[in-house]
């Protein structure tokens, strides 16, 4: 129980240390990168010899500094992660060399335009649907755009070689976490899906990247070998989370539908299941591959979003889900409009019960 214990406040405390961790690596020279958005393909980020964080500030920490420069009536999300920005208070942003952002909503767009004015920054331009050969020559084309940023901001070569070495990379540790999601539902009640939701939401803060992996190793053996607690929830609904990235928030959502008798086998959002759901296929050009995975990723920011009520079809046959609880911000429109469909589709086609939160 000790080292489950030593493990789990390691995850816990992931974001609040890699602050210092980023900063230990900028001291020897190694570049840090921050993201917003699953559709940037950190294998390229890999392959470029630097570290990357995620900086969507879901906290709410930085609104007020947020509102001083744009609409209140703006997602909260954009708001906290500009005004920590603009007013210096960001964590993360002094000790970041570059900024990777994308086209996903119009807020972050802009958002992106002004950064750009304070720190070198690529914003993506994502297609607004997956399928189509001009749709899949646009993303490639912008991937290769990003390859030939960093080579430039860095001053390296990324070879071919070296992009299939990150792409096993990442496709090891996308299993790893697969794997002990899997074997967590098998036994539930070894760990709460906080505990669980805390390791795969937090793993790409852990700068300690291999002893992260093994981190993850170690809790699946111990969920495989030692039943920790007697808590049943064979009989509990069983409760899919879909929509916005949350971040911190989701905590608080998943300890009261766990203190109030639901059992949370799956939550699809862009910081579990949007991104490692997928392996990169290592068998292609490298290039081809990251534009495959990555587009299809299942954001409501594409029209028709076919994937999205693919990928949770799927998830409530594999996981016979009971009911689905539906999250979105908002002031997110992609998210928020993308519900009437969503509910139509669980309720109608699935018979699954539905809630919007």
């Amino acid at each position: 129980m000790e080292k489950l214990e030593v493990i789990l406040k390691r995850f816990a405390d992931a974001r609040f240390n890699s602050i210092e961790q980023l900063k230990e690596f900028k001291k020897k020279g190694v570049k840090v990168i921050g993201t917003y958005c699953t559709f940037v393909p950190s294998e390229l980020i890999l392959a470029s010899g630097a570290k990357y964080i995620r900086l969507c500030d879901t906290s709410d920490n930085y609104i007020l500094e947020g509102e001083m420069h744009l609409p209140r009536n703006l997602c909260n999300v954009v708001k906290s992660s500009y005004g920590g920005v603009v007013s210096g208070k960001s964590p993360y942003f002094e000790v970041l060399d570059l900024i990777i952002g994308e086209t996903t909503c119009d807020g972050k767009k802009k958002m992106f335009e002004y950064i750009g004015a304070i720190k070198p920054t690529l914003v993506m331009q994502l297609p607004q649907r997956y399928e189509g050969e001009e749709e899949y020559v646009l993303w490639k084309n912008e991937i290769q755009r990003l390859k030939k940023e960093l080579e430039q901001q860095f001053n390296i070569t990324i070879t071919d070689n070296i992009i299939k070495n990150a792409i096993k990379e990442k496709n090891e540790e996308r299993l790893a976490l697969k794997t002990l999601y899997k074997t967590w539902l098998a036994n539930p009640t070894t760990l709460s899906a906080l505990n669980i939701y805390s390791i795969l939401s937090n793993f790409n803060y852990r700068m300690d990247n291999e002893l992260a992996l093994e981190d993850v190793r170690e809790v699946t053996n111990i969920i495989k070998n030692k039943t920790i607690s007697t808590n049943n929830k064979n009989n509990a609904p069983r409760i899919l989370l879909t929509g916005c990235h949350l971040g911190q928030k989701m905590e608080r959502i998943i300890d009261i539908i766990e203190k109030s008798g639901g059992n949370i086998v799956c939550i699809e959002t862009c910081d579990w299941m949007k991104g490692n759901e997928d392996l990169v296929d290592e068998d292609i050009d490298p290039i081809e591959a990251l534009a495959q995975k990555y587009i299809k990723t299942a954001c409501p920011v594409m029209t028709p979003n076919h994937n999205r009520l693919d990928l949770i079809s799927k998830a409530i046959d594999e996981y016979e889900i009971d009911g689905v609880i539906n999250l979105f911000i908002q002031a997110c429109l992609t998210f928020s409009v993308e519900s009437i469909p969503l509910k139509r589709f669980i309720t109608k086609q699935k018979n699954v019960s539905y809630m919007d939160i």
